[in-house]
């Protein structure tokens, strides 16, 4: 539950950006700062470093200081998958979530070996990875891990509703759950 809370804090960060026509284009978890919180409370995500962040109306293809292993289809090979721009947001916050809610980032190796992942192959079902997981939480995650930008989802804020529904989904059952214990 609270990997889902936190990928719904750093969605808004990142949609704070975007609505000032901003893309942050390398989401990766240490740019992402925790900020502390009172006791009981989990730490507030704050989106930080956005150097190698663009205005959505220029276009570049460069990948200089881009981290592979965070990185989406376009940023490696824009003739085929497209400029960067907010969706890219979308795929690189979907390689967090989903080491946020497996423990490892969707492709692991050399760069050369994350880079050949990310442009030709699936990345495994989180659920597989992690069978504590609900297989809804798949869906939501590959989906923003689409290679294609036109599969993913179309804005930061219906991926941000998404990430919230599941996390409600997931707390409503973690309160059932325990609940059914203590009877």
């Amino acid at each position: 539950a609270e990997a889902l809370w936190l990928s719904g804090r750093i969605a808004e960060g990142i949609r704070y950006g975007h609505r000032h026509g901003i893309a942050h284009l390398d989401i990766k978890p240490s740019n992402v700062l925790l900020r502390e919180t009172p006791e009981g409370q989990w730490e507030y995500p704050k989106v930080s470093d956005w150097g190698l962040a663009k205005m959505l109306l220029e276009h570049s293809t460069s990948i200089e200081g881009i981290s592979p292993t965070y990185g989406a289809p376009e940023q490696f090979a824009a003739e085929e998958f497209g400029s960067t721009d907010d969706i890219t947001d979308i795929y690189q916050l979907g390689a967090v979530v989903y080491a946020l809610v497996t423990g490892r980032p969707p492709f692991t190796g050399s760069s050369r070996a994350v880079m050949q992942s990310i442009l030709n192959e699936t990345p495994e079902m989180p659920s597989t990875v992690n069978p504590a997981l609900p297989e809804v939480v798949d869906r939501v995650v590959l989906k923003a891990l689409q290679k294609n930008k036109d599969d993913r989802y179309e804005g930061i804020l219906p991926f941000r509703k998404r990430l919230d529904k599941l996390f409600e989904k997931i707390t409503d059952t973690e309160l059932a759950s325990q609940s059914t214990r203590a009877t």
